[in-house]
C-alpha cells in the first residue's frame, strides 16, 4: 500500500498518523482537494439519508437487533467502500 500510495505522490504514508498530501490546509485548498471534500461531504449525507442511518447505528445497533434492512445497508457500505479505493480514489489521487 505504502509503494502505491507513493506511485500516487503521498510519500509520507506509514510514516505520519495522516498523509499530510491529504490531510492538510494546504491539500484542502487545492481544486482535487475541495472536489474530495464537496463530492465527499454530499455523498455522506445522501448515503446517510438514503440508508435512512448512519454506518455505524445499522453496523452497531441494526445488527443487534437483527434487522434485515440493517445487514443489507452494511454489506452495501463495504461494497462501497471496495469499490471507491480500487477504482474511484486512484483515479482522483492520479489526477
Amino acid at each position: 500500500t505504502v509503494n502505491e500510495l507513493a506511485g500516487y505522490g503521498i510519500v509520507d504514508a506509514g510514516k505520519a498518523y495522516l498523509p499530510k498530501e491529504i490531510f492538510s490546509w494546504e491539500g484542502l485548498l487545492t481544486f482535487k482537494g475541495f472536489i474530495m471534500m464537496a463530492v465527499g461531504g454530499f455523498l455522506v449525507g445522501f448515503g446517510t439519508r438514503y440508508a435512512d442511518g448512519c454506518t455505524s447505528g445499522h453496523a452497531i445497533s441494526g445488527l443487534s437487533n437483527f434487522q434485515l434492512s440493517s445487514l443489507t445497508a452494511v454489506i452495501g457500505f463495504f461494497i462501497g467502500g471496495l469499490l471507491v479505493t480500487y477504482f474511484v480514489l486512484p483515479y482522483l489521487l492520479a489526477l
